[in-house]
């Protein structure tokens, strides 16, 4: 029961990421600056949040594949590589809005439409990192530059 919760509020804020980044416009970091690797890949099934793929050991999700996963974007278009099942997805994506913190996309990667986000996260020990978060219907992914 307390995985559950964790989980979905994990969701929930990735989720509140995305929308605050809608807010305003302004300078800030664009998903085109870095290649992008898989930190976690999550899925959503009758209300059950699962994680069924992380891009290194993860001791809290042991049931998790660990695979390869990079994205890339440039001129609207996406090129997911999973290097693990040696497979290639392709998409789109188009600035929805700004803020000074990141900015906000439509994606649509392999047909399937989505939105995601990308900005730093600081740590509890005060790193920085940029991170994108995408959500693709019932699938949520967690990447890092």
């Amino acid at each position: 029961m307390v995985k559950m919760k964790k989980k979905t509020v994990i969701i929930l804020v990735l989720s509140l990421f995305v929308v605050l980044l809608s807010s305003c416009g302004g300078n800030s970091l664009t998903i085109e600056e870095y290649e992008w690797h898989l930190k976690t890949a999550m899925r959503i099934d009758d209300s059950q949040l699962s994680v069924i793929a992380t891009g290194e050991l993860d001791e809290a999700h042991p049931e998790a594949k660990i695979v390869d996963v990079t994205l890339k974007a440039a001129n609207g278009r996406l090129t997911v590589t999973d290097k693990t099942n040696k497979k290639e997805y392709t998409g789109t994506y188009k600035v929805n809005g700004k803020t000074p913190e990141g900015t906000e996309y439509k994606v649509i990667i392999n047909g399937v439409e989505g939105h995601a986000g990308v900005a730093m996260t600081t740590y509890h020990d005060g790193t920085e990192q940029p991170t994108l978060p995408i959500n693709l219907g019932s699938y949520s992914l967690y990447f890092y530059a």
